[in-house]
């Protein structure tokens, strides 16, 4: 420690030597802080202008009303979706399921409520009647947003349907208008059986 000793006692003497130290410390203080803001401005130049957007503030279920689940929040250009939205009608209703924090796009909103604003363009929606007691199994299983695909007799009759509803004795489905008699019929009849699919 003598080392310290006679550096205390050399600055004692040569005060100078403590300010010229002073001074180099504080020269490399601020060109570090000057090189930190350098590199976030370069950062903020490489990300772009932020963008307001909606976002998600809890999870949303497909079908339910947007109303009072999102909020804007500035985000960099460049992470933005090009079909980004940045008002929601009044009334209007989630397409599919959304996470906290995820960006709203126009795919996400539909200016309809209820079953029908989950029906894609030129797509019908069809009930499908439950036997006593299958209802319940019905709710267990499927949930309004779900992919199914329509069965009958041993055939798929529907390769691609969404379920739009869950009511009480009742599901109802949108598919394609093209296999949408099809699917009436089998309804009719009761024998239409929903079987989970992959989006």
């Amino acid at each position: 420690m003598r080392w310290l000793s006679r550096m205390r006692m050399l600055l004692a003497r040569r005060p100078w030597l403590y300010w010229s130290m002073i001074a180099v410390i504080a020269f490399a203080v601020a060109g570090a802080v000057a090189a930190a803001m350098s590199d976030v401005q370069r950062e903020k130049q490489a990300w772009g202008e932020a963008t307001t957007v909606l976002v998600v503030t809890r999870d949303v279920a497909a079908g339910e009303a947007l109303a009072g689940t999102f909020a804007t929040q500035k985000v960099p250009t460049a992470v933005v979706p090009p079909s980004a939205v940045t008002e929601v009608v009044a009334g209007a209703t989630a397409t599919q399921r959304l996470s906290a924090g995820e960006v709203v796009v126009e795919a996400d909103v539909a200016g309809d409520r209820g079953p029908l604003a989950l029906v894609p363009d030129d797509w019908l929606a069809i009930e499908l009647p439950q036997a006593d007691g299958g209802m319940e199994t019905a709710r267990s299983l499927f949930e309004v947003g779900d992919t199914v695909v329509v069965l009958s007799g041993g055939s798929t009759i529907a390769e691609d349907a969404i379920v739009v509803d869950v009511a009480a004795d009742a599901l109802a489905v949108a598919v394609p208008r093209e296999a949408a008699a099809r699917v009436a019929q089998a309804a009719s009849e009761r024998v239409a059986v929903l079987a989970l699919s992959r989006p």
